[in-house]
């Protein structure tokens, strides 16, 4: 058990009133052992804002080695996708038996498409652009 030693503390009447307050609705609470938690608290936020300095640069250190490791992933995850589109492209085209001509013209739309819409890309609208590039 912790061993305790008595101080004498001065308390105004309002704040005397206000923790008696707070006795009231905190069972297993002596006036004692709420000033000593209020304590612990203070002594918590005191040490914390001095090792401030110390865990800024741990935490921003931290963040840089899980956003590099993102990236990393990112960058495999496209280019694998990447891999898989060209796949798809290069049997479409097979099948399709489509000439240099109607592949480079899907290529130019394509990326005229991905480009004004910022990679964003609604096939409604798409559909609309290749049928207005036909038509015009």
């Amino acid at each position: 058990m912790e061993e305790y030693k008595k101080v004498t503390i001065s308390f105004t009447k309002d704040q005397l009133e206000k923790l008696d307050e707070i006795l009231k609705h905190e069972q297993g609470y002596t006036r004692s052992s709420l000033v000593r938690e209020a304590v612990d608290n203070y002594i918590g936020y005191r040490v914390q804002k001095e090792s401030v300095s110390y865990l800024s640069p741990i935490i921003s250190q931290n963040i840089k080695l899980v956003l590099g490791r993102f990236e990393e992933n990112l960058s495999e995850m496209l280019f694998k996708l990447a891999v898989e589109v060209s796949k798809s492209n290069i049997l479409s085209a097979r099948n399709s038996e489509l000439n240099d001509y109607a592949l480079n013209y899907i290529n130019a739309v394509s990326e005229q498409l991905v480009a004004e819409h910022n990679g964003v890309l609604d096939l409604e609208k798409a559909r609309d652009f290749i049928d207005g590039e036909e038509n015009g």
